[in-house]
């Protein structure tokens, strides 16, 4: 899932969030991996970014921002978030309605993108 479009040192690019299922239990939580650059927007365009197999996930318990007046609703049904509604998100996902975000790792820009070029 992308939460966007959100600038970073002035570039236009999404938030990647990631269904994770956890061993053990099986449940399944959010993790905000980071952010991508507009051009990697499709899988496809980012697959060294793409977890394969077991992970490991360093993060911090968080809730997420609130939505403004001035942000859209989100439209789940085109796949298009603004904003991290984490009751919707684990809804549409069959998630639990928890917010990790990824601290520790390469997260989803691997070092040879630097600032996503």
């Amino acid at each position: 899932m992308l939460i966007g479009p959100r600038m970073h040192d002035g570039n236009n690019g999404y938030l990647v969030i990631t269904p994770l299922q956890r061993e053990g239990s099986g449940t399944t939580v959010l993790v905000n991996r980071g952010w991508i650059p507009k051009k990697l927007r499709r899988q496809v365009n980012r697959l060294e970014g793409l977890p394969t197999g077991q992970v490991i996930v360093e993060g911090l318990l968080r809730e997420p921002w609130k939505k403004n007046i001035f942000t859209p609703d989100n439209k789940p049904e085109q796949g298009e978030y603004y904003f991290p509604d984490v009751q919707q998100m684990a809804m549409i996902t069959g998630s639990q309605p928890v917010w990790i975000e990824e601290t520790m790792g390469n997260g989803v820009i691997p070092e040879i993108w630097p600032n996503g070029d």
